[in-house]
């Protein structure tokens, strides 16, 4: 039977920003995307992919799915073989992360979804791929799909996310880091500190690519990755 490799969408996500990736692994591995548009709390997100989970699985977690991941292997670690991070951060909340957050939110309710575009979705993406259509337009209509309401759930959850040093800290499965070099919200330094809280870590580093790197550097994140799950066979 195939190993199972479950994907997890970040803020403002869905399906979507892992169809490189389902492509690329729905061969040889059994391959689920889970993304949360109606969830407030991250505790619950967690709940929702772990009641689909029957067999030990590669948990894949890109920016606030990364969050998720690491509230997984902390609610059920037995469920956890291998645990992939991309563009994330286990700091709690932030000073004015709130109000920046909530501001933005205020903008979408106001003007549209189509506001975020301009002020939240390009500066997250590499200057150098933002006028590269068959990047970025995949990228905006994914953005338009979403809401308000859908923000709003994913902003609660995110301010009130648990600290989740401790336990990337007791993280003992093979364990990969991922962040594009250009990512300004997610930054390259804040992975380097992350792999001194568990030297067991693996950083990898996309090129040309900022926060959104399943799509921004999907054949980087596609081949390291699966160097990184043949370099490691099961082990749970």
């Amino acid at each position: 039977m195939p190993t199972p490799i479950i994907f997890l969408s970040g803020l403002l996500c869905d399906h979507s920003i892992w169809r490189a990736q389902q492509d690329f692994f729905s061969e040889q591995y059994d391959v689920s995307v889970f993304c949360f548009p109606d969830i407030n709390c991250m505790e619950q997100m967690a709940k929702r992919v772990i009641h689909q989970l029957h067999a030990p699985s590669v948990i894949i977690g890109h920016s606030m799915g990364a969050c998720v991941a690491l509230e997984i292997i902390r609610q059920a670690p037995e469920l956890v073989s291998k645990i992939a991070l991309l563009d994330f951060g286990i700091h709690p909340q932030k000073a004015l992360e709130a109000e920046k957050r909530y501001a933005l939110l205020r903008a979408a309710e106001q003007h549209g979804m189509v506001y975020l575009v301009e002020h939240w979705l390009k500066p997250m993406i590499y200057e150098g791929n933002r006028s590269n259509p068959q990047m970025f337009e995949p990228m905006k209509q994914m953005l338009l799909q979403q809401t308000a309401g859908s923000f709003e759930q994913q902003i609660q959850a995110l301010l009130n996310r648990p600290n989740a040093e401790q336990v990337f800290r007791r993280i003992d499965v093979p364990l990969y880091l991922g962040v594009g070099r250009n990512d300004q919200w997610s930054t390259l330094e804040q992975h380097e500190s992350m792999c001194v809280l568990n030297p067991a870590a693996e950083l990898h580093i996309y090129e040309h690519c900022g926060h959104m790197s399943p799509i921004e550097a999907a054949d980087q994140v596609n081949i390291t990755l699966q160097h990184w799950l043949e370099r490691n066979p099961l082990q749970r």
